[in-house]
């Protein structure tokens, strides 16, 4: 018999997609910003740190599983355009990006076709998009 087993779960969170989720901004990002309460689980659950500041991780759509990234920013924000040097602190954030998996591009847009088409003409879309944590490195999309 199979022993059973216990884990925790990483704080479960929803966004609304704007022009860089699907990659349709100026650097086709293909990512967006975890909110900030959920910060610190995540850089601790991923082990992200100096020197590892990105780690793989999945998404599981449809059933299948696609490649992502979740990555610790560190923003130096000294070179501002309307703000003298140093008036803005460095700020980090935590970030699920896929831009180099483009199978995870498709099967985003595809599962979001109206939200894409929508954001896509200049629009606003009010869906919303919900991240569950499975298990480690996997993470339900819906």
């Amino acid at each position: 018999m199979a022993r059973q087993r216990t884990w925790d779960s990483l704080p479960s969170f929803n966004v609304n997609p704007k022009k860089s989720f699907f990659g349709l901004d100026k650097t086709e990002s293909h990512c967006f910003t975890l909110p900030k309460s959920v910060y610190d689980d995540y850089i601790r659950h991923f082990g992200l740190r100096e020197g590892r500041l990105q780690v793989k991780i999945f998404f599981e759509i449809s059933g299948k599983t696609y490649l992502a990234s979740v990555r610790w920013v560190r923003q130096d924000r000294s070179r501002a355009y309307k703000l003298e040097a140093g008036e803005l602190p460095e700020r980090d954030v935590v970030q699920f990006q896929w831009p180099n998996y483009e199978l995870t591009q498709f099967t985003i847009r595809d599962n979001m076709r109206e939200a894409y088409d929508l954001v896509q003409s200049g629009g606003k879309t009010k869906d919303m998009v919900n991240f569950y944590h499975l298990e480690k490195n996997v993470f339900l999309v819906r």
